[in-house]
């Protein structure tokens, strides 16, 4: 009689006592796997020296063999609890052994909800300055610390700018325009920006010569550094291909170029706006071939990057020269923006001074603007025109003999330019 009341007191002392702890659970159990478990019970903690405190109770498939396991884990603990007694639960039943560096402290109190061992470990070691590493079925543990990492900076170790100026001040008050493009040192703006997104006590070093960065953080703030690197490479590295044609139109009768009569000849509406002129290039060239003499004076196929000016030049010694500078940008949605400057030069004869010397005279027309255009598409500048002689037939008895008399009309240089995106490489950011 006595060893069946004594049995009956042990059984209802451990009912009570399983009803004071906290239990965790693996979510996701259907048919067939098992028995359902119950949710989690938390019940107000007894006066101190009434019972034992309450303790956490885990109930772990152990079929569950990776951190990543599809099975979820539900954990709750009502009073705080060292963090080493939290991890020893988190992998009671699994597979998993578990080491954790003696610096590494800390404490939790909470609820996680439908976590993979994973989720469990990153929510509960981040707040506490933590990291964990798997190596095979041993969980490491150990304080946040800081690595280096390496990364590649594919730039040329030198500086480009660019200065050039429209118009001249003389006493009349013409305008000038100046455009710069400032010859920035590319590797000091890099470690510039890699240094905004370091911790205080993040180190960054360039390598110039070899085209190097060596970051040293926590891996947080590497994967920050690596992002911008790479964000870096692919907006600096796009390029476009630049095909230029430049020719003059010599008119005989009229003071500019009739756009009005060329639009009508392409078969646009007499009124429409001439960026829709430079569609065909052919087209255009034949319809301005009826209201005068074309000359081609160059057709210039360059490439370059992202915001880096590109400059072309052809001269001709004591003649004429034309001189053109662009600098593109180039957006993600294909539209490349163009600061397009040309200069062009001829000589317009000599000024007598005295019976031996003379100056030579020079006729510069100069413009510069500012264009958008999309991938592809040709983009005209035109309307600087020049006096131009030209020979017809004299009138009279000498015509009949084929002589030629001067006279003086107009040219007029017409500029296409086409901007084609040239589609990079692919690139990878960092090597640890």
């Amino acid at each position: 009689m006595l060893r069946v009341f004594l049995a009956a007191v042990m059984v209802l002392t451990l009912r009570v006592w399983a009803q004071d702890m906290p239990v965790t659970k693996l979510a996701g159990g259907g048919a067939g796997q098992g028995v359902s478990q119950p949710p989690a019970l938390q019940q107000p903690p007894r006066p101190a020296g009434s019972q034992l405190p309450p303790l956490a109770v885990t109930q772990i498939d152990p079929r569950d063999t990776t951190l990543d396991s599809p099975r979820r884990l539900s954990l709750t603990f009502a009073e705080t609890r060292p963090i080493d007694e939290v991890l020893a639960l988190l992998v009671e039943g699994t597979p998993f052994s578990l080491s954790i560096d003696p610096a590494a402290k800390g404490a939790f109190r909470g609820e996680l909800k439908n976590l993979t061992i994973r989720e469990a470990l990153t929510t509960l070691l981040t707040p506490l300055g933590l990291d964990f590493d798997v190596r095979g079925t041993v969980i490491v543990v150990v304080p946040h610390q800081v690595e280096t990492r390496l990364y590649d900076l594919n730039m040329l170790n030198v500086q480009r700018g660019l200065q050039r100026t429209a118009g001249a001040t003389d006493a009349g008050g013409s305008v000038t325009l100046a455009s710069t493009v400032n010859a920035d040192d590319v590797f000091t703006s890099i470690a510039d920006g890699v240094q905004t997104l370091l911790s205080d006590g993040g180190r960054v070093h360039i390598d110039r010569r070899q085209g190097l960065a060596q970051v040293t953080d926590f891996p947080e703030r590497l994967d920050r550094v690596g992002l911008y690197i790479e964000t870096l490479h692919e907006r600096s590295g796009r390029q476009v291909r630049l095909q230029a044609r430049a020719f003059e139109v010599t008119l005989k009768e009229a003071a500019s170029i009739d756009w009005r009569l060329v639009r009508e000849t392409l078969g646009l509406p007499r009124d429409a706006p001439e960026a829709g002129v430079a569609a065909d290039p052919l087209a255009l060239r034949n319809a301005l071939a009826a209201q005068g003499e074309i000359r081609d004076l160059w057709a210039p196929d360059v490439t370059t990057l992202n915001n880096e000016p590109a400059m072309v030049r052809m001269s001709t010694p004591g003649s004429s020269s034309l001189t053109m500078t662009v600098v593109p940008q180039i957006s993600a949605d294909g539209i490349v923006q163009l600061s397009v400057s040309h200069a062009w030069e001829e000589h317009a004869g000599d000024q007598k001074q005295g019976f031996l010397k003379s100056t030579p005279l020079t006729r510069t027309s100069q413009a510069e603007t500012v264009t958008r255009v999309m991938d592809g598409n040709t983009v005209m500048v035109s309307g600087l025109t020049r006096p131009a002689p030209f020979a017809t037939t004299a009138t009279g008895i000498m015509g009949v003999f084929g002589a030629q008399q001067k006279q003086t009309g107009h040219a007029e240089l017409v500029v296409l330019l086409k901007p084609t995106v040239v589609t990079p490489g692919t690139f990878s950011a960092a090597s640890r």
